[in-house]
């Protein structure tokens, strides 16, 4: 699963990222510095197919991600004569990235989640190229430019894919033998019709929602998806700043919702020790009518269904939820965009803007074939083997907000907190006091003011 190893290294690379942010004042003479690049400069953006004879780019990539390129990088080396190398980094990825760059290895390119609090330590230190005026930006499709990679009004990272939404994948058949006609608007109407799901006692249906504590990373979203209202209103600059916490209403409101749940039976009885292949499977066989989810538990739910899109768009639909209505909460992650490091090699770093721009322009619409994927630029379509349901999820992108990871200069381990809390070994009020308490050691280890 490829959120899973994001999930469960995020809060150790946060702290890394933290350390590296306190110390990028002695450990590279350019922390802090004046950067003068010019962006909008002619040269500065290189023809997508402009020759490269000689030029060899290494390109860094998790496990999970590693056949995401191939097209790509194919069509980049018959067109340019570049060579691209694509090295899979071990698991953890992010960490292990971190490690390596620490120690002085550093790639031309690295895929990367484009969030504020993971792109930071690298920001920090001066070490990612701007990617500011790219010409491929305003060929994006709504939402897509907003959905990551820009932090204080500065593009470090392309978005080459639609991130995942935290929503709702319902079962249609169980809501058709439920009576259920309509999907939810809001955190109450949705537990209204975990509810009436219950209460249908519909053949072969043990819950109306699944979790799946087992494996952890999943606990997040329910809480998370209660917070989109907030997000908008500034949720996450007031955190980061101190001026509000995770032990607040706002959040600790959106843990003792999720808590109820549980109290209320409309979970498995195995959440607590049950997997995320448990939940997917659950989905798809009928057994439970709603997961609140991202697009890679989908991913798995398609698997079980061998990619056909007809079954899929027949049994499992996506609806985005928040506290008051059906906002989408957006979580990009290292397998939607790359980065560009500099490596003072000006020829090889034009050469790795020009990949992007290769990427994100000439080489796109046989990327976007090979891979089965939603198109996020307006001038290539979205092939029509994709299932319903991501469809939907990528048009909750447009009027969504961004997640925790998005936004929060620091990610700590709520989901282990949520985990922990669904096995009964911490309260909800135990659960914001240590994400809180963890959230201000990773700030106050930035320089944040506040803490």
């Amino acid at each position: 699963m490829k959120i899973v190893t994001n999930r469960r290294v995020m809060a150790t690379v946060a702290a890394g990222i933290a350390l590296a942010m306190s110390l990028a004042g002695c450990s590279n003479p350019t922390a802090g510095g004046s950067d003068d690049t010019d962006t909008s400069a002619k040269d500065y953006w290189p023809s997508a197919t402009a020759k490269l004879d000689g030029v060899k780019l290494r390109l860094w990539v998790a496990q999970n991600s590693n056949k995401i390129p191939a097209s790509v990088v194919s069509g980049f080396e018959k067109a340019t004569g570049a060579q691209i190398e694509v090295q899979t980094i071990p698991d953890p990825y992010e960490q292990n990235v971190q490690t390596k760059i620490t120690t002085g290895d550093m790639p031309d390119l690295a895929f990367w989640q484009p969030t504020k609090s993971m792109l930071a330590g690298f920001i920090a230190q001066d070490q990612l190229q701007k990617l500011d005026n790219a010409p491929w930006v305003d060929n994006y499709t709504e939402g897509i430019a907003d959905a990551g990679g820009v932090v204080d009004n500065t593009r470090y990272a392309a978005l080459y894919s639609t991130p995942p939404v935290e929503g709702v994948f319902y079962n249609k058949e169980v809501f058709a033998k439920a009576g259920i006609t309509s999907t939810p608007k809001g955190w109450d109407e949705f537990v209204q019709t975990a509810k009436d799901i219950k209460a249908a006692n519909v053949s072969g249906v043990n819950s109306p929602l699944f979790e799946m504590a087992g494996s952890q990373w999943g606990t997040q979203w329910a809480v998370s998806v209660q917070l989109a209202e907030a997000a908008k209103d500034g949720l996450w600059e007031r955190i980061n700043t101190g001026k509000e916490k995770f032990t607040d209403t706002t959040v600790q409101t959106a843990v003792d919702n999720y808590k109820k749940l549980f109290d209320e039976g409309l979970y498995n009885k195995d959440a607590g020790s049950a997997k995320d292949t448990d939940q997917a499977a659950a989905l798809w066989e009928g057994k439970t009518g709603m997961i609140i989810q991202v697009n890679s538990l989908f991913n798995a739910i398609a698997a079980l269904a061998n990619n056909n899109k007809a079954d899929l768009d027949k049994k499992i639909g996506f609806f985005p939820i928040s506290k008051d209505g059906n906002i989408g909460t957006v979580i990009p992650e290292q397998n939607n965009a790359i980065v560009a490091f500099k490596t003072n090699d000006s020829k090889k770093e034009a050469a790795a803007r020009q990949f992007i721009n290769y990427w994100m322009s000439d080489g796109y619409a046989a990327f976007v074939k090979d891979r089965n994927i939603i198109s996020v630029l307006k001038t290539v379509d979205t092939p029509n083997t994709v299932p319903q349901a991501l469809l939907d999820s990528a048009a909750a992108i447009k009027d969504g907000v961004g997640s925790m990871q998005s936004l929060a200069i620091a990610n700590p381990d709520l989901y282990i907190y949520l985990a922990d809390m669904v096995n009964g070994t911490k309260t909800p009020a135990q659960v914001t006091k240590a994400t809180q308490d963890q959230f201000a050691q990773l700030a106050k280890a930035q320089g944040a003011k506040g803490f």
